[in-house]
């Protein structure tokens, strides 16, 4: 297997049989864009790139990709998405050795080719037009990338990350001096699940944000202006996946609870359109509402009592599968499922904290991904490639350890960044 030298950049209109047969071989370590490209909703202004070029598996195929492609860098960018994440990339360089011994050259020696594949994947992204009716602030020199694995960030920088480095907000130029993006999984489960950011939201006005003195912000030796400080991507197996939703040891068993590990005066739901704004206003994230109506949800309510069969509190949603036919009031809990497939926006209210009720929302959530496109808002996700996700600050003690309790496996560190564009020439 070769390295190649000079790679070239190639569209793939149709990824699911050009594109995502790579990837799924190459699971869970390209578990972000594979979920990005099976994601139900693709923009008429997405583009997905590749150093691979675009030649159709056919299903049933004998295919064995980590000894036949070796080194390639493939991404999804939106434009239109702004100022929610832009771009998802993988470089085959994330892999681990298990995956790579068959490549004949050393890490050090893919260094090189792999910083190519990723300045020309960058150089293409910057001929692509930015589409009308996106935020007045966004610049098309700039584009937020999530999830980047911590040797691409390193590889982009041009040096290593140094320990402290990074926020768990990062700015960029706006109306106002800055625009704020997060990534969201810095509260992710503070409080049982509480996305309660505003004690790490401080804009400072600046248009950097990882210790650069020079307004134009970006890092002396690479292409990237700012990013986070390194969130763990946790991995939850497909068989831990598979037991999504069901009640398993002691949860079903308590007093006080329904078979579906909710007291009795809680329910399940999904999060309706007219709640948008309440889940919204519960994080200082950047969200639209457009994409929210594509994601994949789980809701907690509260049960209303009825007295001469009138409820005590306006009724918001019908009772969801598994509830009770007594009628449903406020929304008190919930979570989704990213565009990448990632647990995001999760949320408990505070008064309904300390009751488990985060642990239950994401089991229940990533079993949805077995429930087909209508629930989970993903396509032809099988059973035994089910994997699911979700990125904890690695400072978060108490974050890190529901993880690992609901079985979450440590996966690899990783960023989200902004790429200055213009840069991309020059610096790699």
């Amino acid at each position: 297997m070769s390295i190649l030298t000079d790679p070239d950049v190639h569209a793939h209109p149709h990824p699911q049989s050009t594109l995502l047969p790579h990837l799924l071989a190459l699971l869970p370590h390209t578990l972000p864009l594979v979920r990005r490209l099976q994601f139900h909703h693709q923009s008429p202004h997405a583009h997905i790139i590749a150093t691979l070029p675009p030649v159709p598996i056919t299903p049933g195929e004998k295919f064995a990709p980590s000894s036949s492609v070796g080194l390639f860098t493939a991404a999804y960018i939106d434009r239109s998405r702004a100022p929610e994440t832009e771009c998802w990339i993988f470089s085959s360089i994330e892999l681990p050795p298990s995956f790579t011994s068959s490549i004949p050259s050393s890490f050090e020696e893919r260094k090189g080719p792999a910083r190519l594949q990723l300045q020309k994947i960058l150089a293409h992204i910057q001929t692509l037009p930015i589409p009308p009716g996106g935020p007045p602030e966004q610049q098309p020199s700039l584009l937020l990338v999530g999830a980047i694995h911590r040797t691409v960030l390193e590889l982009l920088k041009g040096e290593a990350v140094r320990t402290g480095e990074g926020k768990k907000v990062i700015s960029g130029p706006g109306a106002n001096g800055y625009v704020t993006t997060q990534t969201e999984k810095a509260g992710e489960w503070n409080g049982e699940g509480s996305a309660a950011l505003s004690s790490h939201f401080a804009p400072d006005g600046d248009d950097h944000v990882h210790g650069s003195t020079s307004p134009a912000g970006a890092s002396a030796k690479g292409c990237i202006r700012g990013h986070t400080v390194p969130y763990i991507k946790f991995l939850f197996t497909p068989e831990n996946v598979a037991r999504g939703g069901l009640v398993t040891g002691e949860e079903g068993g308590e007093k006080g609870t329904t078979n579906e590990g909710l007291p009795h005066d809680l329910a399940w739901s999904t999060v309706h359109e007219a709640e948008f704004p309440l889940v919204m206003s519960r994080t200082e994230i950047p969200r639209k509402e457009r994409t929210m109506r594509l994601l994949g949800s789980v809701g907690v309510r509260r049960r209303t009592s009825t007295t001469e069969g009138n409820t005590t509190a306006a009724t918001t949603a019908t009772p969801s599968e598994g509830s009770a036919s007594a009628p449903i009031s406020e929304l008190i809990a919930w979570a989704f499922l990213g565009p990448d497939g990632s647990l995001t926006s999760l949320h408990v209210e505070p008064e309904f904290r300390g009751k488990g009720l985060g642990k239950l929302l994401t089991k229940r959530l990533f079993g949805l991904l077995l429930k087909g496109e209508a629930a989970s808002g993903f396509r032809d996700v099988k059973e035994g490639e089910a994997w699911a996700h979700s990125d904890v600050a690695k400072d978060n003690g108490g974050s890190i350890g529901v993880a690992r309790g609901l079985g979450g496996g440590e996966g690899w560190e990783c960023f989200w960044g902004w790429v200055d564009l213009s840069k991309v020439r020059t610096a790699l």
